[in-house]
């Protein structure tokens, strides 16, 4: 019952980064007239986002050396350095089979940037759920 909590809790948490993610898409698409320039629309936003995780994750990076040093343990930074490179992985993957089932039309590249956004999205929102109050 106690891990159903907690799910459900960390869920709740990403609910917002998620939506604000899908926000930020669907305004692309509604604002540009154009594939590229729902594409130019989209990749300005995946920087933003890219911006964001890495700031994010340098707090994180630091609470998690800090929690090393503190329990004089070497765990936490490196499943930290793991997780982030299995991340990765994720997205690259993830992504690139979006696109692929969007066949070689021309919103597969609009697809894939929309992937990364929203999946860096749900990855802050996990971060964040361990930062606390930062």
């Amino acid at each position: 019952m106690k891990k159903l909590l907690l799910l459900s809790s960390l869920l709740a948490l990403m609910v917002p980064c998620v939506s604000n993610a899908q926000d930020t898409i669907e305004q692309c698409y509604k604002s540009a007239t154009t594939t590229s320039a729902v594409r130019e629309c989209l990749k300005k936003e995946l920087q933003q986002s890219r911006d964001e995780y890495r700031e994010t994750l340098e707090k994180l990076t630091q609470q998690a050396g800090e929690l090393d040093r503190v329990t004089g343990r070497n765990e936490a930074l490196p499943a930290l350095e793991k997780a982030n490179t299995a991340f990765d992985r994720y997205v690259a993957e993830q992504c690139r089979f979006e696109e692929k089932m969007m066949g070689s039309g021309s919103g597969a590249g609009a697809a894939n940037l929309a992937c990364q956004i929203n999946l860096l999205h749900v990855r802050m929102g996990s971060i964040e759920s361990h930062l606390g109050g930062q």
